[in-house]
């Protein structure tokens, strides 16, 4: 078996969204991108995670009757001991800057989202293949 291989340069930047079904998707994150457009909505509000790391919810998405993120809020407890419960989907980028604009995330960081998530996701959140 050949090990999985990338073809993201080093320079190239993404934001990792997490939908409420537990799909996981790498968008490219180019200089004009906004949360906002990530998650399809009109006010995007930040959650700082670390200092490299930034959430992005939806603040309408009760309102909109969007289902709860399980999937993020398995990932999210590891930075925060008591997350809210975030509905909807759910963006990730880097750190923002002085005026607020996020920066994307490395190939290597969103994947090693990923990985922790799978890490340490109860076997309740993790997809089955159907039979």
């Amino acid at each position: 078996m050949s090990p999985i291989t990338s073809t993201a340069s080093d320079d190239q930047r993404f934001a990792l969204i997490i939908q409420p079904t537990g799909i996981f998707r790498l968008l490219a994150w180019l200089p004009v991108s906004t949360p906002r457009h990530a998650l399809c909505c009109d006010a995007a509000r930040p959650v700082d995670l670390a200092t490299t790391l930034t959430l992005w919810v939806d603040e309408d998405a009760a309102a909109y009757g969007e289902k709860s993120n399980k999937a993020a809020h398995g990932l999210i407890r590891l930075y925060q001991p008591a997350p809210l419960p975030y509905l909807g989907d759910v963006v990730l980028t880097g750190a923002r800057d002085a005026d607020g604009n996020p920066d994307g995330l490395s190939h290597t960081q969103a994947l090693a989202l990923v990985d922790l998530y799978l890490d340490t996701a109860p076997v309740g959140f993790l997809p089955r293949p159907r039979s």
